[in-house]
C-alpha cells in the first residue's frame, strides 16, 4: 500500500464514523414479523437499517442496489472482477440487563454500547469507512469491490439466498463477522427442534407442572428461563428457592398465587457457539424443578434434559467430537417450550469441520428414538475450510501481521459468518485476540480503537485487493 497513507489520516475520519455508526445503531434491526411487507421482508426496522446504509454509499458516490428488501450492496470500482465484503445489519434481540438501552448508543472509556455494536454494525461500518477513504484519496480502482449487506444473518440467512440468486457471485470475498487475522474454518452447523411427549397425568404429585419455557434464539444462550407449578405440598417453596440460587450462578424471582408457583430464573447470556460462556437460564430452572416433589414421569424427562443436554460437548448424547482444525462440537439449547403434552427444546449444534456429519448425526437420532423424542431439522449449514496456504488466505494475513508487528496463523471458529455464503471466502475481523466478546449479550459493546485498527487493515486489503 502506499506508504503515505497514514493511520493519522483515518483517525481524523472518526467523528464521521461515529456518528453515523450511532444513528445505525439506534434503529432496533431485529426481525419482527409484525410489520412484514413487501419490500420489508424481515420487518420495517432492518429495512429501515437498509435503507439508511445505503444512503450512506449514496452520500459518498458510491452506487448502491436494494435487492427487494431482502439485502444491498454499496459498489465501488471497475472491471469485470467482483470483491466481496459481506456483513449483515440485523442484530439478535436485546434481552435484558443493559446497564442503559440497548439501542440507546453510550461511549464510554474508550468502548462503543448498543447491541450490534461488534455484531455486526461497528465492523460493517468500518469496512464502509474503508472504502470512502480509499474513494476521497483518489484511488483508481481496477477490480470492483462490493460490501454486501445481509438482513437476516441471525435467523437463517434467506437474504443471502434471495441476493445470489439475482446478484454475481463475488470470485473471492470476506466478512467482518468474526476476528483477526483470518478465520479459514467455520464449523458445521445445524438448528433442530427435539419434542417429547409428557405424561401430563399428575394426579398424586404435590408438586405439578403447569407451565416451562425458556430462550429466545437458539443462537444464544438463554437468559431468562420460567415455569409455572400447582402446589399441594408441605414446607415452603419459596425458601427452597431462596436455598437454590444461593447455591447456584443464577438468579431468579418466585411468588406464591394462591396454589400456584410462578418462577422465573436468569442467568448469563452468550454467543450458542461457545455455550460454556453463559450461564443457560433453562438449565437453571430444570436444577431446580429437579428437587420439587414431581410427578414420577415428569422428573423422569428432567433428567433426560439434564443428562443429554447440559454438557455441552455432547457427552450426554455421546456425540462427543474433535479436530485440530477446528476443536469441540458444541451443543446449545437456546430454547425451550411446554405446550399442551409436548415439550420441545430448541437446539443449535456446531461440529468439527473435518468430521463426518452423517456419523455424528446418526448416533445422535438413534439417542433421540430410544427417547420417544421427535426431531424436526430447521437448517444445516456445511463446514467451510480454505486451506491456509490459498493466496487469498495468504495476503489477508499478511497485511493483518505487519499492522500488528505479529506472526499469527490462520484460525478457525464455530460461529457461522457469511463467508459460508461465497464460493471462495474467509472472515477477517473485526475482533482482536484482546478484544472482549460481548456479541448477543447485554451490555454488548466495541473498542472504538479496534474498530479505526480494523478500518485500517480493511481499507490496506481492499486497495491490494483491487490494484493489482
Amino acid at each position: 500500500m502506499n506508504k503515505s497513507l497514514s493511520k493519522e489520516q483515518l483517525n481524523e475520519l472518526q467523528p464521521y464514523y461515529l456518528d453515523r455508526l450511532t444513528e445505525l445503531l439506534k434503529i432496533p434491526s431485529t426481525y419482527d414479523e409484525t410489520s412484514i411487507r413487501e419490500g420489508a421482508p424481515y420487518g420495517e426496522n432492518i429495512q429501515k437499517a437498509l435503507e439508511y446504509a445505503l444512503s450512506l454509499g449514496l452520500e459518498e458516490g458510491f452506487s448502491v442496489n436494494d435487492i427487494d428488501g431482502y439485502a444491498g450492496h454499496i459498489e465501488w470500482g471497475k472491471g469485470e472482477e467482483l470483491i466481496g465484503i459481506l456483513g449483515h445489519l440485523d442484530v439478535v434481540p436485546p434481552g435484558e440487563g443493559w446497564t442503559n438501552g440497548p439501542f440507546e448508543p453510550v461511549v464510554k472509556d474508550g468502548k462503543l454500547f448498543a447491541r450490534g455494536a461488534q455484531d455486526d454494525k461497528g465492523p460493517v461500518m468500518a469496512a464502509f469507512l474503508a472504502m470512502k477513504w480509499l474513494k476521497d484519496l483518489g484511488v483508481e480502482p481496477q477490480k470492483r469491490v462490493r460490501l454486501i449487506l445481509g438482513t437476516d444473518e441471525e435467523r437463517n440467512w434467506g437474504c443471502m439466498k434471495h441476493y445470489f440468486d439475482k446478484e454475481e457471485m463475488p470470485s473471492v470475498g470476506f466478512s467482518p463477522d468474526a476476528k483477526f487475522p483470518v478465520i479459514h474454518a467455520e464449523k458445521g452447523l445445524i438448528d433442530l427442534n427435539v419434542t417429547k411427549t409428557l405424561d401430563m397425568n399428575q394426579s398424586g404429585a404435590t408438586a405439578q407442572l403447569l407451565h416451562l419455557q425458556g430462550g429466545e434464539r437458539l443462537n444464544m444462550v438463554p437468559y431468562r428461563a420460567q415455569a409455572s407449578l400447582k402446589w399441594d405440598g408441605e414446607g415452603d417453596p419459596v425458601s427452597l428457592f431462596e436455598d437454590f440460587i444461593q447455591q447456584t450462578p443464577y438468579d431468579g424471582t418466585v411468588h406464591m398465587d394462591g396454589d400456584k408457583i410462578h418462577i422465573t430464573i436468569t442467568g448469563k447470556s452468550a454467543h450458542a457457539m461457545e455455550p460454556n460462556n453463559g450461564h443457560n437460564a433453562f438449565f437453571g430452572i430444570v436444577s431446580f424443578l429437579k428437587e420439587l416433589p414431581l410427578s414420577n414421569s415428569i422428573l423422569s424427562v428432567l433428567n433426560w434434559i439434564d443428562d443429554a443436554f447440559q454438557n455441552s460437548r455432547g457427552e450426554g448424547l455421546g456425540i462427543t467430537c474433535e479436530d485440530e482444525v477446528s476443536g469441540p462440537l458444541t451443543v446449545n439449547v437456546g430454547t425451550a417450550e411446554l405446550k399442551g403434552e409436548d415439550l420441545t427444546l430448541g437446539l443449535n449444534i456446531r461440529y468439527p469441520v473435518t468430521k463426518n456429519f452423517q456419523e455424528w448425526f446418526q448416533i445422535f437420532e438413534n439417542n433421540m428414538i430410544d427417547q420417544d423424542a421427535r426431531i424436526h431439522v430447521i437448517e444445516h449449514l456445511e463446514a467451510i475450510h480454505m486451506a491456509k496456504d490459498h493466496p487469498f488466505v495468504e495476503k489477508l494475513l499478511d497485511i493483518y501481521n505487519r499492522n500488528t508487528n505479529e506472526q499469527a496463523e490462520p484460525l478457525s471458529i464455530g460461529g457461522a459468518t457469511y463467508a459460508r455464503a461465497l464460493n471462495q471466502g474467509v472472515a477477517y475481523g473485526a475482533m482482536f485476540s484482546h478484544s472482549p466478546d460481548t456479541a448477543h449479550n447485554a451490555d454488548e459493546h466495541v473498542l472504538i480503537n479496534d474498530l479505526m485498527e480494523a478500518a485500517y487493515i480493511y481499507a490496506e486489503a481492499i486497495y491490494e485487493l483491487i490494484t493489482t
